[in-house]
């Protein structure tokens, strides 16, 4: 069978569509690879370069501009005090009491269950209506940091009874007086489903809702868009909830039983065992056991669902009262909340149960704990600290259980039968519930944060300056004087303008121990040193007529200090109360400030001042200045603190970033808002360990100084997102303690000053935010997808936009109404995507980007304020829109996506495609058959014509070989001719000889006879003698043409073609001798000079001898012709000058030897050089060459091993070498 060969143009085609399709396949998207979209500038490095240096002078104050230093008696320690305590966490009065568990022996029963009917009805879910909400806000009235989601911020009302976290963050708010709330952190959507006081989602994600206002159990199937209602009879009052591990609803009906339903609702059952009928609270614990709480007692279901323990009496307390709480730890302890003390249960004050399974061991807390809030509820945060609420405050036990604080929540948690359970979120945060302020939020800052202002103790609100003394007491510098606070007696103290003798009463700035227990304090005009040794206030240049105001103080000595004034800067020498002022005769306003500063004096004798014109570097050694300001690179002119890092580099704070000045590099880096430090306003800067904090207008940034000039990931910002009640920092307050602690002066917007206590540094959250895409727009049209439902008949309004157009979906994710298998006509391509984060923290820094997959190339950034894209005319193809949110934390949220293709129009579809590939088939079959039947007649008639030109070609090839044949005989013949007539020649000579001597001896036997008759023996004798000499002559000669006609005979039989040992030197040598009286016998005149210089080192080689003399007759022949060519030419030219040589020589080279004929002839012109071993190709004159010569030489040598190689010089003449391998 034949076979149709596979074009290699075709393979080709087919390996590069393989390899397109391959790489198209295994292409990644650039959604799934890193990316750098999003990350802020690497900040910019630049040299470092100051204003030229220019002097100043000192100017001497004359003394009746200074008063007299006055000093008064100041007894620091007899000044009354106050009560001053940190809400931090203290010691139980004493360790819980613990007893004995006797679990196993606690009675057990078989669970009973009896049906019972119940009507179930179904309809399509309320659509919502969409509130647009604020961020939360500050929680007022409490000295913590809380946040507050109320009717201020959108809710529809306060009085929060129930909570539930969705797997995407987001959160349902349940209310006894407003409807159902989905909150996403940026929008409430609001079903009117009112008065649920409890709510779960079963395993398959519908939403199960308690109202006993209604006394109906509501199940919202956002799936299949269906809200079903079950109601019993009237006594079905549903106030709690729960699906446990194998799916089951478990419900309390108060004043009735508790109730168990399949997921499926097709039944439902009653708890019947006796003591079941006045249930309060479920709980399911971590080994699946169901804590059934009742307001007479406590029972527990076992994981199988099979028995009910009743627990009767737990420590000697008869469980006879209401269990309002029941959780569980993360360590596995359980915790029942008894409230209520009565005579019939043994308890004299509210209790807290902890029980442990797997120790057999029950530990109590009560008022003999310390323990003093009514609780009810409880939760675990992600510290491990055990939240117990009361009526209007938090009692918090620590993680290790030994210790606790209180917190005042000011806001109602609990009542009549509202006793909502507070909320864990996946980010950490606790949400709780209260009746009339909404929902309070507290995060990881809460329990480390506390405000404190004039009605807690403090002389003034406004705390500007803070001084961590030797001895550890904390001075407060405030507007109206000082406060000194002893942590160890938790104490304070206050100094008052009045104590303080203050001349003009100003803000005190600077308190500052420039030696144990001395204190420099500019307290009004001037300023005082208090000694508390010496128990004595001194006050300097408290002149009433000019207000001496001090910004800062640096010590030069202890006796003299730089000031920083308004007036510019002096030196003070409290010695001899003398004072210097730095002037210059051409800048009267040199180094004045009307804001406070603050400034740096370094071992260098050179002082950095903060200016509004630049920062100043005041050399006081050399009294000259100059300045790095915003012509020379810095970020802005605006500066207000100088501060050198522990590795040595200044840190300079201005209104628009942050300038880091590296003096060993000479280098200037600025921190701004393009490299994510935000807010730029900066107004101090603190130094913690790795870190250097940023005191801004809005908040607290910490800066990573190791990374700080290559990172472009931007910094967080701890503010009022985050639940901090003032967050614009007090120039000069901010400071860490000994003991870790960080205190400053802060204020809010609406300047409300306060002092705020963190027990330690703020800590970056290291969860990731969550986004969501909200909207989809289609030619600015408003789909409505969920106005079509495939699964449910209960919903038959198809008039949405989506439905005319024939849009095709799935299904519809609530509540945005997002569609899920989403396919668009052709012409349905223009679309339009909203989207938002889950994120209530710190929304104000929140940033987005977003890639659609099939149309960007990469990712694209967006701000908080742009949170909707569009995108026109999208050509057909499978299209993903993904969006990823960044928080306050700096990272990127796993993106939420939205997958969609757009179907190409029917002339682009497959089917059309496959329609036109078939009528182009059948129109390509058609006149491939009509082509078929034509070619068949030209074949034909191409077949004739071939054959009679096949025919003429054969008889020309016959006619070709045999004109081959008879060149190559010629070539033969001619070489022959010119090998014998050398042979003649050679021949010739020894002939000569025998010719000459025979003549010769028949002379001599003529004589020989005459001296015979005369008698003469002698002279006979002489002459034999001689005609002997003569005959042994004639023999030699004889021998040697016998010798020659051998040679010739042996070389003349046909070669065997059978290589043998032969010397390579004697066949070139006979060769040369051969060729050369060949040439003479034809030409008389023909004479060449011959030189040859034979390796005898070479010895016998194997070869063909035959072919190889034949390579080197023809050589040297060719040779000799060109030779004789140029002495004719030359002879033409009158040139007698010339000599015909010719060279033969042999030589070794490792192992290949090598035999080069040289003449020094014309050359072999370059035209020619390609051609000349070519067949039939002669430069010959027409009829004395074949051609074939140096063709048939070639392929000898080659058949050899060998190489026949060509060297010419033009005009000097050409060089033949064979190389032949020595073996």
């Amino acid at each position: 069978m034949k076979t149709r060969p596979i074009h290699k143009s075709n393979l080709l085609l087919t390996g590069l569509f393989i390899a397109i399709f391959l790489v198209s396949c295994n292409k990644k998207s650039k959604s799934e690879t890193e990316t750098t979209i999003g990350n802020y500038k690497v900040p910019e490095t630049i040299p470092l370069q100051f204003t030229e240096p220019e002097p100043f002078e000192w100017e001497t104050i004359t003394s009746d501009t200074l008063t007299t230093p006055v000093t008064y008696s100041l007894n620091v320690d007899a000044l009354p005090n106050a009560t001053f305590e940190l809400n931090t966490f203290k010691p139980l009065k004493s360790p819980m009491k613990e007893y004995n568990l006797d679990w196993d022996n606690y009675p057990t029963e078989e669970l009973k269950l009896d049906s019972v009917s119940f009507i179930i009805t179904k309809a399509p879910i309320k659509k919502p209506t969409i509130v647009k909400m604020k961020p939360p806000g500050i929680m007022e009235g409490t000295y913590a940091n809380l946040l507050q989601l109320s009717t201020n911020e959108g809710l529809a009302n306060n009085d929060i009874t129930s909570f539930l976290e969705t797997e995407d963050g987001a959160i349902w708010i349940g209310s006894s007086l407003a409807p159902l709330t989905y909150y996403d952190g940026e929008n409430a959507f609001v079903y009117d489903y009112p008065g649920v006081y409890r709510m779960t989602l079963d395993q398959q994600g519908k939403l199960w809702l308690v109202s006993p206002a209604t006394r109906v159990l509501t199940v919202l199937d956002f799936k299949n868009d269906t809200a079903y209602s079950i109601t019993k009879t009237d006594s079905f009052i549903p106030f709690d909830i729960i699906c446990d591990h194998a799916g089951t609803l478990y419900m309390a009906s108060l004043n009735e039983g508790f109730y168990a339903m399949d997921p499926q609702m097709e039944s439902l059952q009653r708890i019947a065992n006796s003591g079941s009928s006045r249930p309060w609270r479920l709980m399911e614990d971590s080994n699946d056991n169901l804590w059934l709480g009742f307001v007479d007692g406590i029972k527990v279901l076992d994981k199988e669902g099979k028995e009910l323990k009743t627990l009767p009496q737990i420590a000697a307390i008869e469980m006879n009262s209401v269990v309002t709480d029941i959780t569980e730890d993360e360590s596995g302890d359980i915790w029942l909340s008894l409230p209520d003390p009565s005579q019939t249960n043994n308890i004299t004050s509210s209790t807290l149960l902890r029980l442990s399974l797997q120790e057999g061991t029950v530990k109590v807390l009560d008022a003999e704990n310390g323990y003093n809030s009514t609780g009810t509820e409880m939760v675990e945060d992600s510290q491990g600290n055990l939240w117990i609420f009361g009526a209007k405050e938090a009692f918090i036990l620590s993680e290790n259980r030994n210790r606790h604080k209180t917190i005042a929540l000011n806001s109602i948690l609990q009542a009549s039968l509202k006793i909502p359970r507070p909320l864990k979120r996946k980010d950490g945060s606790l949400w709780i519930a209260t009746t009339d302020k909404g929902l309070v939020i507290a995060n990881d800052f809460t329990l480390n944060t506390e405000y404190f202002d004039a009605s807690r103790g403090l002389v003034d609100d406004q705390i500007w300056d803070i001084e961590e003394s030797v001895g550890g007491e904390l001075w407060l510098g405030t507007t109206k004087g000082i406060n000194i606070i002893d942590q160890k007696n938790n104490t304070i103290k206050s100094l008052s303008h009045d104590i303080l003798h203050s001349t003009n009463a100003i803000t005190i700035l600077n308190i500052e121990e420039i030696s144990e227990e001395i204190y420099f304090i500019n307290a009004g005009s001037g300023f005082s040193i208090l000694d508390r040794k010496k128990n004595e206030l001194t006050v300097y240049a408290s002149n009433k007529k000019k207000n001496f105001r001090v910004w800062d103080v640096e010590l030069i000595n202890d006796h003299v200090f730089l000031l920083s004034t308004e007036e510019g800067v002096f030196t003070y020498d409290i010695k001899n109360n003398s004072l210097m002022k730095i002037i210059s005769k051409t800048d009267p306003e040199l180094l004045k400030s009307s804001i406070q500063t603050i400034m740096y004096y370094d071992k260098n004798e050179i002082l950095w001042l903060p200016t509004k014109n630049g920062l100043a570097k005041v050399n006081l050694n050399a009294n000259t200045i100059s300045y790095l300001r915003e012509e020379q690179g810095l970020c802005d002119n605006n500066t207000n603190v100088a501060s050198f890092s522990k590795e040595g580099e200044l840190w300079v704070a201005t209104l628009n970033g942050i300038a880091i000045i590296n003096f060993k590099d000479d280098t200037l880096t600025n921190l701004m808002r393009e490299n994510g430090l935000s807010p730029t306003e900066v107004y101090d800067l603190v130094e913690k360990d790795s870190l250097m904090y940023a005191a801004s207008v809005n908040g607290l940034i910490p800066i990573q100084k190791a990374t700080v000039k290559t990172s472009t990931k931007g910094y967080h910002t701890f503010n009022g997102g985050l639940g901090f009640k003032s967050n614009d920092y007090l120039e000069g307050s901010p400071k860490f303690l000994k003991n870790q602690q960080f205190w400053s002066g802060v204020a809010s917007p609406s300047s409300e000053f306060k002092l705020m206590v963190l027990d330690t540094a703020p800590k970056q959250d290291s969860t990731s935010g969550s986004v969501y895409i909200t909207n989809l727009f289609v030619m600015d049209e408003e789909p409505g997808f969920e106005k079509h439902n495939s699964t449910d008949s209960l919903t038959n309004d198809v008039s949405s936009y989506a439905i005319k157009t024939q849009m095709e979906w799935d299904s519809v994710s609530t509540p945005y109404a997002i569609p899920e298998g989403l396919v668009l006509p052709y012409d349905q391509n223009s679309l339009s995507f909203s989207y938002g984060s889950g994120d209530v923290f710190n929304r104000e820094q929140l940033t987005y980007r977003f890639i659609l997959d099939g149309a960007d190339d990469d990712w694209n950034y967006a701000s908080n304020e742009t949170k909707t894209k569009n995108y026109y005319n999208l050509k057909p193809g499978d299209y993903t829109f993904k969006v990823s949110a960044r928080g306050f934390n700096n990272k990127w949220s796993v993106p939420d996506s939205l997958a969609f293709k757009i179907s190409p129009p029917w002339w682009q579809t497959w089917w059309a495609y496959l329609i036109w590939i078939l009528i182009l088939a059948s129109i390509l079959r058609a006149y491939i058959s009509f082509r078929a039947r034509k070619l068949k007649k030209e074949n034909r008639v191409l077949e004739e014509r071939v054959s009679h030109r096949t025919e003429q070609l054969k008889n020309k090839i016959d006619e070709l070989k045999a004109t081959q044949s008879q060149l190559i005989q010629s070539e033969k013949m001619a070489s022959l001719g010119e090998l014998t007539a050398g042979i003649a020649h050679e021949i010739q000579n020894p002939l000569n000889f025998v010719n000459n001597f025979s003549e010769v001896n028949t002379e001599l036997i003529e004589e020989m006879q005459e001296e015979i008759k005369k008698g003469d023996y002698e002279e006979v004798l002489a002459l034999s003698n001689d005609i002997r000499d003569n005959q042994q002559k004639i023999n030699h000669h004889g021998r040697r043409a016998d010798g020659i006609v051998k040679g010739m005979l042996q070389h003349s039989r046909s070669s065997s073609n059978e290589k043998e040992p032969s010397n390579i030197n004697a066949i070139a040598d006979e060769y040369l001798r051969l060729a050369y009286h060949g040439l003479r016998a034809k030409d008389k005149s023909f004479n060449a000079t011959l030189n040859t210089h034979f390796d005898e080192s070479i010895g016998k080689i194997n070869i063909v001898p035959q072919d190889v003399g034949r390579v080197i007759l023809n050589l040297i022949t060719n040779a000799f012709h060109a030779v004789i060519e140029k002495k004719k030419l030359e002879k033409e030219k009158q040139n007698d000058s010339f000599q015909p040589t010719v060279w033969v020589y042999t030589k070794r080279k490792g192992t290949t030897v090598y035999v080069s004929i040289r003449d020094n002839g014309y050359g072999v012109p370059d035209k020619v050089k390609d051609k000349i071993f070519q067949p039939f190709f002669t430069t010959k004159p027409s009829g004395q060459g074949t051609g074939l010569g140096l063709s048939l030489s070639y392929d000898i040598i080659k058949t050899h091993g060998g190489e026949l190689l060509l060297e010419t010089v033009k005009g000097e003449g050409t060089t033949f070498t064979i190389t032949l391998p020595e073996v």
